[in-house]
């Protein structure tokens, strides 16, 4: 009797579902999660609460369960959540009914706290200011866009400013500490500079060094070679020369002077710099200065022996490749201190390390990185290069190529030097080769960058330049996270980079946004012109190389050098320009070859 009733039941239920001689069955839906993250990724800061609350569709009798690496973290709907670590973290959503199933994964990105960051540009001999006159002082304030952003100016305790600049402005000569202090809901950021207040800035004429590890200022030469000789000049507007020789007055008044020695022995070179007006002159509002005089002295060795004397001939244990890095100073760049694809460890911290690392860079043919303008390599090989009657006497290799787009030129300008004074170190003088930009328009000569480092990490790289430009060094954070471009084996916060600077040859297309780097005609590394060396470029421009003369050494004034051979090369970056989200135009370099010995 029973199963007669059960079995009339079930006749019953499919007769009520029965549609147009079909069987059908309403069934419930499984679970839907729906998250207000289209991407599935969430950002959160350390220490603050993220809450994650998903809508579940079909939830009727839900189970919840969130996981965090296999271990469960939550049984609601909703999970509120702090971590306390920067970091990515992967967060599975799961939702059980009697019908089903559904899972979603989230990532959680946690940041650190942004509080401000302040940079403000000190000159690395201090901030001097005349008495009398108006410094408006503009910091960069990085994360002031976040809420509560607040910043005031503190003198002796006083507040004088709550706006982004202040200007100071001070009578009494002395020493006075500026306070910044910069807010927002992440935190507070203090900044102390110290202003010196002087009757007049302080002039400095000073000879340079071959480099910026080489200290001495002292130069060499051959009987009637010529040496040019030029100081660098801070806070003159309109300099005066009076040179003289060995004490006596030379007849020259030119910024350059031009010493060539007809025989051996030792010259004392002496310059005196004077403003140009004896009267007060006028240089901004309420800036007045007197008439100053500095003298600077630089000694010139003319050695005993001729050119081919110190000659080093190869033999058969030469190598074709440079054998030592003697210094690797770039500027600041995205692959200095990149431990990625930058290849660095993090332990470059001083120039022995910097310079070792470079090196053996080098010798697995690995591309070291000049960062921007003006930063360079040296490197020396076991023997004398000579200079010859081939197409060309070295090599250098880089990684350009041109494409449709215009491809990737990165041009660095070669200069070459003789061991003269024959002790072993790149100390001489160096001669620029010439290339197709030279005496162009557009190209500046003894251009000179100053780079700032930031106050903290991760930040853009400020710099001037001699011209009275400025700009800065992006990070790019979506391609590298070393904390600093900065070189960490740069001990100062600042460094000076002087060089020829060529006029760039970037472009970004209107319609793709695809950056280019045009090629220049010939005489650069790093560079497609008609001077690569065929058989060794590749399709990507690894192994790419070009050829160099060295009957195109030049003095500073673009008269030919006639030099038999060189010891040292130097590539430095040529180009002060950035292609938009590719960054600075970097000049890079894989190794160096004796173009004689290349195809052996």
């Amino acid at each position: 009797m029973m199963r007669k009733i059960l079995w009339l039941f079930v006749l019953c239920v499919l007769a009520a579902c029965n549609k147009d001689d079909e069987i059908t069955e309403e069934r419930p839906l499984a679970p839907r999660i729906l998250l207000d993250s289209e991407t599935g990724i969430y950002t959160v800061k350390i220490g603050r609460e993220l809450i994650l609350s998903p809508e579940v569709e079909n939830a009727d009798n839900a189970v919840y369960i969130w996981y965090l690496e296999d271990e469960i973290i939550g049984r609601d709907r909703e999970l509120a959540m702090k971590w306390d670590e920067v970091g990515e973290y992967y967060v599975t959503f799961c939702v059980r009914t009697p019908a089903g199933k559904a899972e979603e994964e989230l990532k959680v990105e946690v940041l650190e706290l942004t509080p401000p960051v302040i940079s403000l540009i000190v000159p690395s001999k201090g901030l001097k200011v005349v008495a009398g006159t108006d410094y408006i002082f503009t910091p960069t304030i990085q994360h002031d866009d976040l809420e509560e952003f607040k910043i005031k100016w503190e003198r002796n305790g006083d507040i004088v400013s709550t706006d982004k600049t202040y200007t100071f402005h001070e009578k009494e000569l002395g020493t006075y500490p500026v306070t910044i202090k910069a807010s927002n809901i992440d935190g507070e950021t203090t900044r102390e500079i110290i202003v010196e207040v002087v009757e007049t800035l302080p002039y400095t004429v000073v000879f340079p060094s071959p480099s910026y590890f080489q200290t001495s200022t002292d130069r060499y030469t051959f009987v009637d070679r010529t040496i040019y000789l030029t100081p660098n000049l801070e806070y003159f507007d309109n300099p005066m020369f009076e040179w003289t020789i060995n004490d006596t007055p030379a007849v020259c008044t030119d910024k350059t002077y031009k010493l060539t020695p007809t025989e051996t022995g030792t010259y004392k070179v002496t310059v005196t710099v004077t403003e140009k007006d004896a009267s007060p002159q006028t240089l901004s509002k309420n800036i007045t200065r007197s008439a100053t005089s500095i003298t600077a002295s630089v000694m010139v060795f003319c050695v005993s022996e001729k050119e081919g004397d110190l000659q080093r001939p190869k033999n058969g244990n030469s190598s074709k490749a440079q054998n030592k890095v003697y210094e690797w100073i770039p500027a600041p760049g995205q692959f200095i201190g990149e431990t990625g694809i930058g290849g660095m460890t993090g332990n470059e911290t001083t120039l022995e390390a910097a310079n070792a690392w470079a090196e053996q860079r080098l010798s697995n043919r690995n591309f070291v990185s000049l960062g921007g303008f003006g930063g360079y390599i040296i490197v020396g090989f076991d023997h004398s290069i000579a200079k010859t009657d081939n197409d060309y006497d070295f090599a250098i290799e880089g990684n350009a190529f041109n494409s449709q787009n215009g491809g990737s030129n990165e041009p660095g300008i070669v200069w070459v030097m003789q061991d003269i004074n024959h002790n072993g170190l790149p100390d001489d003088e160096w001669y620029e080769l010439r290339g197709s930009e030279t005496g162009k328009e557009g190209t500046i000569q003894d251009y000179a960058v100053t780079y700032y480092k930031p106050s903290a990490p991760k930040m853009n790289v400020e710099w001037t330049d001699s011209e009275g430009g400025s700009g800065h060094i992006d990070y790019l954070q979506q391609y590298h996270r070393q904390d600093y471009y900065y070189p960490a084996w740069i001990p100062s916060d600042t460094y000076t980079l002087r060089g020829t600077r060529l006029p760039a040859k970037n472009r970004q297309d209107p319609n793709t946004g695809y950056w280019a780097n045009e090629a220049y005609d010939w005489g650069y590394a790093d560079n497609m012109g008609s001077d690569r060396l065929k058989g060794y470029d590749s399709e990507d421009g690894s192994g790419q190389r070009n050829g160099f003369k060295i009957s195109n050494a030049i003095y500073p004034d673009g008269s030919p050098v006639d030099l038999k051979y060189v010891d040292f090369i130097k590539v430095q970056v040529g180009v002060n320009a950035k292609s938009g989200w590719l960054g600075e135009i970097s000049t890079e370099v894989f190794g160096f070859q004796d173009y004689s010995m290349l195809n052996q």
